[in-house]
């Protein structure tokens, strides 16, 4: 196993295009790192450009298959391989890396989505703000090669079968989730036709709590008794990054005691719809039940309802409906800055079943969630494997 670089290993390392190009509804596929997103390519949600800037950017430079696209920014550090014979542009965001006949191309995708190669992206991001990666830093990237393609072939076979085994986990999790909508439906129709007759009502007839972080007290007043923390301390502050990613131990804040009996207010207990205020304004999660002290932080509303009437899966379920995201979405505002006000929240209408079959319906999530539960344990656990393949794979201890 030797340490070679990038540039070493590929005949051509280059990024797209730096002129934002003019889009066109048909044409040349135009890619950018938001293509490259899972360590494949998104083929399904391209853009495109006409033929006459295709003409113009394909003389500098014309992807084919076999080559790897890098993100340079967004998705810092995921490479795909170009997996199809594809005519293509790219933008600056993507790297475009062609292996030479040393490498086996698959072999050096592995090895530039290892945490190994990734550390070295993560020392060599430059930029304030929105950080990339240059050019320049990524030929100088070292990659383990074994010393011949049928070792790399080898390699590439062990992972690949491990990574296959993530993605059918991966797609019986996804089918759980579309049983639970399926289900929602079965049993309640589609919201937007209410074909069943259900009383429909806003949501503030059925509240028993909307509140936010500054319903605590005035600026001053939150700013002289609050204070967020890095380190582990009494209670959690819960971010709208928390919740996409529904991950609340990596890289979380945290207030003292004193802070959490002062925002009294907005405590969080689990159970709550929460709701961001800016941004992605109107985007709806449901809280989990963390058996620890949490409170909200800003930039949200958090909502309690008559459990007796409304039950919050049921509820949360229903928000999360392409209809009711464009019902809440139509009370956003604002230009540049999206918004959205509790007046807003209270006024959105929702179907209201009996509390009788809502709750039949959550019988059925929480049977769906115990299996997803396993699911998810054994997609962490082939994880683990595949991480632990590949740090012996790049250590040249996998066939030892």
């Amino acid at each position: 196993m030797e340490f070679i670089k990038l540039d070493d290993l590929c005949s051509i390392i280059t990024d797209g295009t730096h002129q934002t190009p003019t889009y066109s509804n048909d044409g040349y596929i135009f890619l950018s790192s938001k293509n490259v997103t899972s360590g494949k390519i998104d083929w399904n949600n391209v853009k495109y450009i006409p033929e006459q800037l295709h003409e113009k950017l394909s003389k500098r430079l014309k992807p084919q298959i076999n080559d790897i696209l890098l993100a340079k920014n967004g998705t810092t550090g995921v490479a795909a391989l170009v997996d199809r014979d594809e005519i293509f542009d790219i933008y600056v965001s993507l790297a475009l890396l062609r292996p030479k006949g040393i490498i086996y191309p698959q072999y050096l995708l592995h090895a530039i989505n290892s945490p190994m190669t990734k550390r070295q992206f993560n020392k060599n991001l430059k930029g304030i703000g929105v950080q990339n990666l240059h050019l320049k830093e990524i030929r100088n990237i070292e990659i383990p090669v074994p010393t011949t393609i049928d070792s790399q072939i080898k390699i590439v076979k062990v992972l690949d079968k491990a990574g296959e085994l993530i993605d059918k986990r991966k797609e019986q999790i996804k089918r759980l989730d579309e049983l639970v909508k399926s289900r929602f439906i079965e049993l309640f129709g589609d919201p937007s036709k209410n074909e069943k007759g259900w009383e429909v009502s806003g949501i503030g007839k059925y509240l028993k709590v909307l509140t936010d972080y500054h319903s605590n007290g005035s600026y001053e007043t939150l700013r002289d008794n609050v204070t967020l923390l890095d380190t582990p301390s009494y209670a959690l502050m819960v971010r709208t990054t928390d919740l996409e990613k529904n991950n609340f131990e990596d890289d979380v804040k945290y207030i003292d005691e004193h802070a959490y009996n002062h925002l009294e207010k907005s405590k969080v207990f689990g159970g709550e719809i929460i709701i961001n205020k800016i941004g992605s304004a109107g985007k709806v999660y449901l809280m989990p039940f963390l058996n620890r002290p949490v409170s909200l932080a800003m930039n949200q509303f958090l909502l309690r309802f008559d459990e007796n009437k409304v039950n919050h899966i049921f509820l949360y379920n229903l928000l999360s409906t392409s209809y009711m995201e464009i019902r809440i979405n139509e009370k956003v505002r604002g230009a540049v800055t999206k918004t959205i006000t509790k007046d807003a929240i209270r006024e959105v209408n929702i179907i209201v079943p009996p509390i009788e079959l809502q709750n039949k319906f959550v019988d059925f999530v929480k049977q769906v969630d115990k299996l997803k539960f396993k699911m998810e344990k054994s997609l962490q656990e082939l994880e683990n494997n595949f991480n632990s393949l590949m740090q012996k794979a790049f250590k040249g201890e996998l066939f030892n």
